[in-house]
């Protein structure tokens, strides 16, 4: 992971909140009136830039937005960045230049960071192929002595120390005359924590500071105020008491990866104008970068500026609408191609289908007459079987008659009364006719 991405992960939540604020007062919409000013202004001190510095930043805003008729909030935020790398003082290169002999004196209040950063820039000035001392001034913290004396034995460098309890002036008065002796161009020396509430301690640090100073002769020594990132607007006290006690000539801001008040860098450099000449972002000897003041600022707030982004996801967007628009063309012509075909091919198979229907409902309406001519027929048979069996009744009845009127005729010749007999059978005679009409009638003959 690079320099850059590491930092910006430390500052991770300082940006998510400084974003979420900004986004609540973006949601009422982009007019660059006084509400606006005054939302901006409110997150950037609750992002712990401080007051002095978050106003010196809107009314430079304010400025621009004036003079170059910025059209609406997100054009402001395209400049944020630039206007709080503003006020970053400028200057501390000569502090750490290798061609120049100098030494370091690390302040600060206890847990800061000194200790640490002693023996990462004890480890980045020998890989440079600088000649380092480094001194252990701190003769009050349990196991100071030993921890920077493994960092010391890691870099590869002299170190100087004496037991626990010594006077620190002294560490510092011997380390000087073993620089010299030994012709080192950088001296660092880490000092006693001091607690910046207590002026007796400040005191005694003010005159560890002037033995240092009188001692080194023309050698400039620079006072190096550690401030721990995670602290916030009270780094910025610290800053204030160490600066009216020691003059402080610069400042070191540790513990960024962890931080979620990285904005406290801008206020301290703003109040107090001191540089910032390092930046600690993990444990290791390479995590202790130079600063650089818009990338800071970049990691703090984030690239908020919509133009970039914008005009990258339109051209983007450009050309996945054209290139979409090319695909969909290509599939709606093979589309119309195969629509074409299925069209032609629907037509034939209809074509054919239709002519079939009509052979099936001509082969119906034959069925259908051979239907109603077997229904006819069936009809005629049924008439004819019910008309011969009612001529086998009438011929039946017939014979019955003609046996009865032999009876009869027999009868008749044995009575007595032969004129009866004559009208009976002349009545018999006269109904059999008529009967055998009736049937001839039926079968039309």
């Amino acid at each position: 992971m690079g320099f850059f991405s590491r930092f910006s992960e430390g500052l991770a939540r300082t940006r998510e909140r400084f974003k979420e604020e900004m986004n609540v007062l973006l949601d009422r919409g982009p007019d660059v009136d006084e509400d606006f000013w005054e939302g901006l202004e409110d997150t950037l001190i609750m992002s712990d830039m401080g007051a002095k510095a978050s106003y010196a930043i809107v009314e430079s805003l304010r400025e621009e937005a004036t003079r170059k008729a910025l059209p609406d909030a997100y054009a402001v935020l395209d400049a944020l960045n630039d206007r709080i790398a503003e006020q970053f003082a400028e200057g501390g290169e000569q502090i750490l230049d290798p061609e120049e002999s100098s030494i370091l004196l690390f302040v600060g209040v206890n847990g800061s960071g000194k200790t640490t950063t002693v023996g990462k820039l004890a480890c980045e000035a020998k890989t440079a192929g600088v000649d380092v001392v480094v001194g252990g001034a701190d003769t009050f913290r349990a196991a100071a002595i030993e921890q920077l004396q493994v960092w010391a034995e890691r870099a590869d460098v002299t170190f100087v120390s004496r037991e626990r309890g010594s006077d620190p002036a002294s560490v510092c008065y011997e380390t000087i005359e073993v620089a010299e002796r030994e012709g080192a161009k950088l001296v660092l020396i880490d000092t006693a924590g001091r607690l910046h509430t207590s002026a007796d301690l400040m005191r005694e640090l003010g005159k560890v500071v002037n033995v240092v100073r009188k001692r080194a002769g023309e050698t400039p020594v620079y006072t190096v105020l550690v401030i721990d990132a995670t602290t916030g607007q009270n780094g910025l006290q610290q800053a204030r008491e160490f600066n009216s006690a020691l003059e402080l000539d610069a400042v070191v801001i540790t513990k960024l990866d962890g931080t979620a008040k990285g904005g406290i860098a801008v206020a301290v450099a703003n109040e107090l104008g001191l540089p910032i000449i390092k930046l600690g972002v993990g444990e290791g000897p390479e995590d202790l970068k130079d600063f650089d003041a818009h990338e800071y600022a970049a990691g703090l707030v984030g690239d908020y500026g919509r133009s970039a982004d914008y005009e990258s996801d339109e051209d983007e967007g450009d050309d996945e609408s054209e290139e979409s628009y090319s695909d969909d063309d290509e599939i709606g012509d093979d589309d119309e191609d195969d629509d074409t075909d299925e069209y032609d091919e629907d037509e034939s198979e209809s074509g054919l289908l239709d002519d079939a229907f009509e052979e099936q409902d001509q082969l119906d309406d034959d069925d259908s007459s051979l239907d109603e001519d077997d229904e006819v027929a069936a009809e005629d048979e049924a008439d004819f079987e019910d008309a011969k069996s009612s001529d086998d009744d009438v011929d039946d009845f017939g014979e019955e008659e003609s046996e009865n009127a032999a009876d009869e005729e027999e009868s008749t010749e044995d009575d007595d009364d032969s004129d009866e007999e004559s009208e009976a059978s002349d009545e018999v005679e006269e109904e059999q006719p008529v009967e055998k009409k009736g049937w001839r009638r039926f079968f039309g003959l």
